[in-house]
Protein backbone atom coordinates (compact mmCIF):
# COMPACT_ATOMS: atom_id res chain seq x y z
CA UNK A 1 0.00 0.00 0.00
CA UNK A 2 1.31 3.44 -0.92
CA UNK A 3 -0.14 6.90 -0.52
CA UNK A 4 -0.09 9.52 -3.27
CA UNK A 5 1.60 12.38 -1.42
CA UNK A 6 1.98 14.84 -4.29
CA UNK A 7 1.51 15.49 -7.99
CA UNK A 8 4.20 17.73 -9.50
CA UNK A 9 3.61 19.23 -12.97
CA UNK A 10 6.16 17.80 -15.44
CA UNK A 11 5.13 19.68 -18.58
CA UNK A 12 3.21 18.62 -21.70
CA UNK A 13 0.09 17.72 -19.68
CA UNK A 14 2.01 15.35 -17.40
CA UNK A 15 2.53 15.12 -13.66
CA UNK A 16 5.10 13.33 -11.58
CA UNK A 17 3.43 11.08 -9.04
CA UNK A 18 5.03 10.97 -5.59
CA UNK A 19 4.25 7.95 -3.41
CA UNK A 20 5.01 7.98 0.31
CA UNK A 21 7.11 11.10 -0.20
CA UNK A 22 9.20 9.68 -3.04
CA UNK A 23 9.05 10.44 -6.75
CA UNK A 24 7.73 7.36 -8.48
CA UNK A 25 6.52 7.77 -12.06
CA UNK A 26 4.93 10.18 -14.54
CA UNK A 27 1.36 10.06 -15.84
CA UNK A 28 -0.64 12.24 -18.21
CA UNK A 29 -3.52 14.34 -16.95
CA UNK A 30 -6.10 12.12 -18.66
CA UNK A 31 -4.56 9.04 -17.04
CA UNK A 32 -4.62 10.63 -13.62
CA UNK A 33 -8.29 11.40 -14.10
CA UNK A 34 -9.14 7.94 -15.42
CA UNK A 35 -7.29 6.22 -12.60
CA UNK A 36 -8.71 8.66 -10.04
CA UNK A 37 -5.26 9.51 -8.70
CA UNK A 38 -4.93 12.57 -6.49
CA UNK A 39 -3.03 13.51 -3.32
CA UNK A 40 -4.18 11.36 -0.41
CA UNK A 41 -5.20 8.44 -2.65
CA UNK A 42 -4.09 5.03 -1.34
CA UNK A 43 -2.81 2.67 -4.00
CA UNK A 44 -2.73 -1.05 -3.28
CA UNK A 45 -0.05 -3.34 -4.70
CA UNK A 46 -2.64 -4.49 -7.22
CA UNK A 47 -3.31 -0.89 -8.24
CA UNK A 48 0.39 -0.27 -8.83
CA UNK A 49 0.85 -3.46 -10.82
CA UNK A 50 -2.11 -2.49 -12.99
CA UNK A 51 -0.57 0.95 -13.65
CA UNK A 52 2.76 -0.66 -14.50
CA UNK A 53 1.29 -3.32 -16.79
CA UNK A 54 -1.39 -1.31 -18.57
CA UNK A 55 0.22 2.12 -18.80
CA UNK A 56 3.93 2.33 -18.03
CA UNK A 57 5.29 -0.91 -19.56
CA UNK A 58 3.73 -0.34 -23.00
CA UNK A 59 4.89 3.28 -22.91
CA UNK A 60 8.43 2.29 -21.94
CA UNK A 61 8.59 -0.25 -24.77
CA UNK A 62 7.37 2.33 -27.28
CA UNK A 63 9.95 4.80 -25.96
CA UNK A 64 12.75 2.28 -26.46
CA UNK A 65 11.57 1.40 -29.96
CA UNK A 66 11.53 5.08 -30.84
CA UNK A 67 15.08 5.56 -29.55
CA UNK A 68 16.36 2.47 -31.37
CA UNK A 69 14.73 3.69 -34.57
CA UNK A 70 17.33 6.45 -34.87
CA UNK A 71 20.50 4.59 -33.84
CA UNK A 72 21.89 1.54 -32.06
CA UNK A 73 22.13 1.91 -28.29
CA UNK A 74 23.51 -0.22 -25.49
CA UNK A 75 21.50 -1.63 -22.59
CA UNK A 76 22.96 1.00 -20.24
CA UNK A 77 22.19 3.89 -22.60
CA UNK A 78 18.57 2.79 -22.93
CA UNK A 79 18.25 2.23 -19.21
CA UNK A 80 19.54 5.76 -18.55
CA UNK A 81 16.86 7.13 -20.87
CA UNK A 82 14.15 5.30 -18.93
CA UNK A 83 15.58 6.47 -15.62
CA UNK A 84 15.46 10.05 -16.91
CA UNK A 85 11.82 9.42 -17.84
CA UNK A 86 11.04 8.40 -14.23
CA UNK A 87 10.12 4.82 -15.09
CA UNK A 88 10.21 2.52 -12.01
CA UNK A 89 12.89 -0.18 -11.86
CA UNK A 90 10.36 -2.96 -12.38
CA UNK A 91 9.08 -1.30 -15.55
CA UNK A 92 12.61 -0.64 -16.84
CA UNK A 93 13.63 -4.26 -16.37
CA UNK A 94 10.51 -5.52 -18.11
CA UNK A 95 10.83 -3.19 -21.12
CA UNK A 96 14.55 -3.79 -21.55
CA UNK A 97 13.99 -7.52 -21.22
CA UNK A 98 11.51 -7.41 -24.07
CA UNK A 99 14.01 -5.51 -26.21
CA UNK A 100 16.55 -8.25 -25.56
CA UNK A 101 13.99 -10.92 -26.46
CA UNK A 102 13.24 -9.13 -29.73
CA UNK A 103 16.97 -8.97 -30.45
CA UNK A 104 16.90 -5.18 -30.57
CA UNK A 105 19.40 -4.85 -27.72
CA UNK A 106 22.56 -6.93 -27.68
CA UNK A 107 25.67 -5.43 -26.14
CA UNK A 108 27.87 -8.12 -27.67
CA UNK A 109 26.71 -7.31 -31.19
CA UNK A 110 26.95 -3.59 -30.48
CA UNK A 111 30.55 -3.93 -29.29
CA UNK A 112 31.54 -5.97 -32.35
CA UNK A 113 29.98 -3.45 -34.73
CA UNK A 114 31.64 -0.57 -32.90
CA UNK A 115 35.08 -2.19 -33.02
CA UNK A 116 34.65 -3.10 -36.69
CA UNK A 117 33.68 0.49 -37.49
CA UNK A 118 36.43 2.27 -35.59
CA UNK A 119 39.47 -0.02 -35.61
CA UNK A 120 42.07 1.51 -37.86
CA UNK A 121 40.71 4.96 -37.04
CA UNK A 122 40.98 4.88 -33.26
CA UNK A 123 43.42 3.20 -30.91
CA UNK A 124 42.22 0.08 -29.10
CA UNK A 125 42.54 2.06 -25.86
CA UNK A 126 40.20 4.76 -27.16
CA UNK A 127 37.73 2.15 -28.33
CA UNK A 128 37.85 0.45 -24.92
CA UNK A 129 37.16 3.73 -23.12
CA UNK A 130 34.29 4.62 -25.46
CA UNK A 131 32.61 1.24 -24.93
CA UNK A 132 33.04 1.49 -21.17
CA UNK A 133 31.28 4.87 -21.21
CA UNK A 134 28.40 3.22 -23.05
CA UNK A 135 28.01 0.71 -20.23
CA UNK A 136 29.56 -2.33 -21.90
CA UNK A 137 31.12 -4.68 -19.32
CA UNK A 138 34.92 -4.90 -19.08
CA UNK A 139 34.88 -8.64 -19.76
CA UNK A 140 32.78 -8.24 -22.91
CA UNK A 141 34.99 -5.40 -24.17
CA UNK A 142 38.15 -7.44 -23.61
CA UNK A 143 36.65 -10.46 -25.37
CA UNK A 144 35.54 -8.36 -28.34
CA UNK A 145 38.92 -6.67 -28.72
CA UNK A 146 40.72 -10.01 -28.49
CA UNK A 147 38.48 -11.43 -31.21
CA UNK A 148 39.20 -8.39 -33.40
CA UNK A 149 42.95 -8.78 -32.93
CA UNK A 150 42.74 -12.47 -33.78
CA UNK A 151 40.70 -11.64 -36.87
CA UNK A 152 43.27 -9.05 -37.94
CA UNK A 153 46.08 -11.55 -37.48
CA UNK A 154 44.22 -14.19 -39.48
CA UNK A 155 43.38 -11.70 -42.19
CA UNK A 156 47.04 -10.72 -42.38
CA UNK A 157 48.04 -14.35 -42.88
CA UNK A 158 45.38 -14.79 -45.57
CA UNK A 159 46.59 -11.72 -47.45
CA UNK A 160 50.18 -12.90 -47.34
CA UNK A 161 49.07 -16.19 -48.88
CA UNK A 162 47.14 -14.33 -51.58
CA UNK A 163 50.26 -12.36 -52.43
CA UNK A 164 52.25 -15.60 -52.67
CA UNK A 165 49.71 -17.17 -55.02
CA UNK A 166 49.65 -14.09 -57.21
CA UNK A 167 53.43 -14.14 -57.40
CA UNK A 168 53.31 -17.79 -58.48
CA UNK A 169 50.86 -16.78 -61.19
CA UNK A 170 53.38 -14.10 -62.21
CA UNK A 171 50.72 -11.48 -61.79
CA UNK A 172 51.89 -8.07 -62.98
CA UNK A 173 49.39 -5.41 -61.82
CA UNK A 174 50.64 -2.90 -64.38
CA UNK A 175 50.49 -5.27 -67.36
CA UNK A 176 47.36 -7.22 -66.42
CA UNK A 177 44.19 -6.21 -68.19
CA UNK A 178 40.72 -6.26 -66.73
CA UNK A 179 39.99 -9.78 -68.01
CA UNK A 180 43.08 -11.24 -66.34
CA UNK A 181 42.30 -9.50 -63.07
CA UNK A 182 38.77 -10.90 -63.13
CA UNK A 183 40.15 -14.38 -63.85
CA UNK A 184 42.58 -14.20 -60.92
CA UNK A 185 39.89 -12.77 -58.65
CA UNK A 186 37.62 -15.72 -59.50
CA UNK A 187 40.52 -18.15 -58.97
CA UNK A 188 41.20 -16.78 -55.48
CA UNK A 189 37.48 -16.77 -54.62
CA UNK A 190 37.20 -20.45 -55.54
CA UNK A 191 40.05 -21.17 -53.16
CA UNK A 192 37.96 -19.74 -50.33
CA UNK A 193 39.56 -16.34 -49.83
CA UNK A 194 37.30 -13.49 -48.73
CA UNK A 195 36.51 -10.75 -51.21
CA UNK A 196 37.77 -8.06 -48.79
CA UNK A 197 41.18 -9.74 -48.56
CA UNK A 198 41.44 -10.32 -52.31
CA UNK A 199 40.49 -6.72 -53.11
CA UNK A 200 42.85 -5.33 -50.49
CA UNK A 201 45.83 -7.27 -51.87
CA UNK A 202 45.08 -6.52 -55.51
CA UNK A 203 44.51 -2.87 -54.70
CA UNK A 204 47.82 -2.67 -52.84
CA UNK A 205 49.59 -4.34 -55.75
CA UNK A 206 48.25 -1.79 -58.16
Amino acid sequence: MKEVTDLIPAGKGRSEVWLDGERSFILYRAELSRLDISPGKILSDEDLQSIYKEVLCPRAINRLLYLLGSRDMTYRELEDKLIAGRYPKEVREYALGRMEEYGYVNDGSYARRYVECYRGRKSMGSIRQALMKKGISRDLISKTLEEAEEKDALSGQERELIKTLLDKKRYDPEAADRKEKQRLYAYLSRRGFKSDDISAVMFDLT
